[in-house]
């Protein structure tokens, strides 16, 4: 028998147990809920700086694509890849590397100049030469060449001098660690940029990352590059960065959802801005990141609008923009680089107010550009010129107090609002040789109707092809951050609830494809037919990929009534084009290329979408 004593003992035993359990369960729930408030000021603060300078630099500079009098076609920092250089040849090659003329101070005054707030380096690239003193190798900058000193060192002072933030890439990929025989991709026989890290690579980049993280004061952002790490290797990685440097955001491409943002395709822009995650867009001059002597970029006035036009769509979607230099093997920047920076610099400048800390376009799409917001203000990014000078703005419910060009306020440009359109007469702005910004200030709480299609006078709504919004699928599971053109939506005004028959008239270049049309309470799915044969084949990542425009669709357009959609209210509302099957971003390639790559993106040109009333 167990006496009362005991018993009472035991309850108070377990009670204090329990207690103790909950307390500590309590403190790690609030700790974690520290951590991610102070993750989410940290995003916030880097958001706020929208535009910074990549600067890619190492060894591979003082080959300026060309090895054995070759030119070497692809990227210039993996020359060593295209080029199939063997680590013997390779190393003498670091061996004379000597950036005398690199200027750290000339290079932060030039970001400055730019309008950039941040600069990001390549530490260590692909070819693993580190641009840091490292203890744990003799294959950087101090130990390896004649120039005997801390680059990123030099380059950390600069930024604190001139007041800009510090960011630091760091690639998973270690060409130098593994060794004479690397692993190779299988489909080109090239060194493999998305192999396995080995637990003693792993070992060694967490090492060298506490490094990176103790020796250079404030980090802003760590960018990993490519490899395959495992789920407890990314965690592994993410762990060290936020152990020193709690502040550092971490880019998606350490993979496995340790990330604290997406870093999109290279170069790449959004059709539509994207509210699930901060994001980033790396973006360079050419097909090159690393400087290659034979590649030239377009005319400069043409580079400087292409890169103005650029962050103009980026900070309007809501991302940050990182746009690349690469300097000569010597330290020096290129003339024309850092003429294109002083341009766009002196366009920033005069319109940084709608660049930086802006809200959403609350548009979603529009014929003639982007648009920014602050509180009481809409920041018209014209980047299409109305023919009659008649600027029109779909949806703006609230009142216009004023209108004038962003770089001269004293230009009160005539406005009227009639039916649902409000339309600035542009006559008397001159336009900027660039981008013309135009400032409107309205009153009360932004209110947007979405431009929508009506129906005709039989109830018939014709939703048009070209007016839909694309949206992409995004996640930091893999350097794959992103499927482009997943699904496609319009706004439409439904006169009456009730059944509406669907007759969609398209091209597609497959045999067949699933799809789910959607709206807000209800849903469609069906089977296309195509005309042709097309057979998805996945495209090789290793950086900056280009855009195949020949893969559009051909032939006639087909037609084909699809079934019938259920709308259960009146009004204007969402309808959403889906494709029929899944698909992943998947952290392994092999895993990747083994789902069906017909839903990889949509892959369908719509005329347009008929909804022909029943009721």
């Amino acid at each position: 028998m167990v006496s009362i004593a005991n018993f009472s003992k035991r309850v108070v035993l377990s009670c204090f147990l329990s207690t103790a359990f909950l307390s500590a369960n309590a403190l790690a729930q609030t700790n974690a809920e520290l951590i991610q408030k102070e993750n989410n000021v940290a995003i916030t603060q880097w958001q706020a700086m929208r535009f910074g300078l990549f600067i890619h630099f190492g060894a591979y500079a003082d080959l300026a694509g060309v090895w054995q009098g070759k030119q070497i076609e692809k990227l210039g920092e993996q020359i060593q890849r295209h080029a199939d250089i063997s680590q013997e040849d390779y190393q003498e090659v670091v061996k004379r590397f000597n950036p005398k003329n690199f200027d750290a101070d000339a290079i932060v005054k030039l970001a400055k100049q730019a309008g950039m707030r941040y600069i990001v380096l390549t530490t260590k690239h692909h070819d693993g030469f580190a641009l840091f003193d490292s203890k744990h190798t003799d294959f950087d900058i101090v130990d390896y060449t004649p120039y005997k000193k801390d680059l990123l060192k030099e380059l950390s002072d600069a930024t604190k001098r001139h007041g800009l933030k510090l960011g630091l890439y760091y690639s998973t990929p270690d060409w130098h660690f593994n060794g004479p025989s690397p692993e190779r991709n299988p489909q080109d026989g090239k060194i493999s940029v998305f192999g396995k890290v080995s637990k003693a690579n792993e070992d060694y980049q967490v090492a060298q990352l506490e490094e990176l993280m103790t020796n250079y004061g404030d980090i802003v952002e760590v960018f990993f590059d490519m490899g395959e790490p495992t789920l407890a290797q990314s965690k592994r990685f993410r762990d060290v960065v936020k152990k020193y440097q709690p502040n550092a955001l971490i880019n998606g491409r350490v993979m496995n959802n340790q990330g604290d943002f997406l870093t999109m395709p290279d170069n790449h822009v959004p059709d539509s801005p994207i509210t699930d995650y901060p994001w980033e867009t790396p973006g360079t001059f050419y097909h090159t990141w690393g400087y290659k002597s034979w590649v030239k970029g377009l005319p400069l006035k043409q580079q400087i609008g292409v890169q103005i036009r650029k962050l103009s769509d980026i900070a309007s979607m809501g991302g940050n923009f990182l746009l690349n230099i690469g300097p000569k093997g010597d330290g020096s920047i290129l003339a024309y680089e850092e003429d294109v920076l002083k341009g766009v610099g002196q366009w920033v400048n005069k319109n940084a107010e709608a660049i930086f800390e802006t809200g959403l376009n609350p548009f979603l799409k529009m014929d003639w550009g982007q648009v920014s917001t602050r509180k009481g203000a809409l920041y018209l990014h014209v980047h299409q010129w109305p023919k009659d000078n008649k600027l029109v703005i779909p949806g703006l419910v609230n009142n216009v107090k004023k209108v004038t060009p962003l770089t001269n306020r004293q230009n009160n440009l005539p406005v009227t609002q009639s039916n649902g359109n409000t339309v600035i007469d542009l006559s008397s702005v001159e336009q900027d040789a660039y981008l013309t910004i135009v400032k409107l200030v309205y009153s009360g709480e932004l209110t947007v109707i979405p431009r929508h299609s009506k129906a005709n006078a039989q109830g018939n709504i014709v939703l048009a092809g070209v007016q839909a919004t694309k949206h992409g699928k995004f996640g930091k599971e893999s350097y794959r951050s992103m499927l482009k053109d997943f699904s496609r939506s319009w706004y439409v005004d439904v006169p009456k609830a009730g059944k509406y028959q669907v007759k969609i008239t398209y091209k597609m270049r497959y045999q067949d494809k699933d799809f789910i049309l959607v709206n807000n309470a209800n849903e469609l799915a069906f089977n296309l037919k195509g005309k042709g044969d097309k057979v998805e084949v996945v495209q090789a990542f290793d950086g900056n990929e280009k855009t195949d425009n020949k893969k559009n669709n051909t032939g006639q357009f087909l037609q084909t009534t699809i079934g019938e959609l259920t709308f259960s209210k009146s009004g204007i509302q969402q309808v959403m084009l889906k494709q029929g099957q899944p698909f992943e971003l998947k952290t392994l390639m092999k895993d990747f290329k083994a789902q069906d790559m017909r839903y990889r993106s949509m892959n369908i040109e719509i005329e347009t979408i008929e909804l022909i009333s029943l009721n």
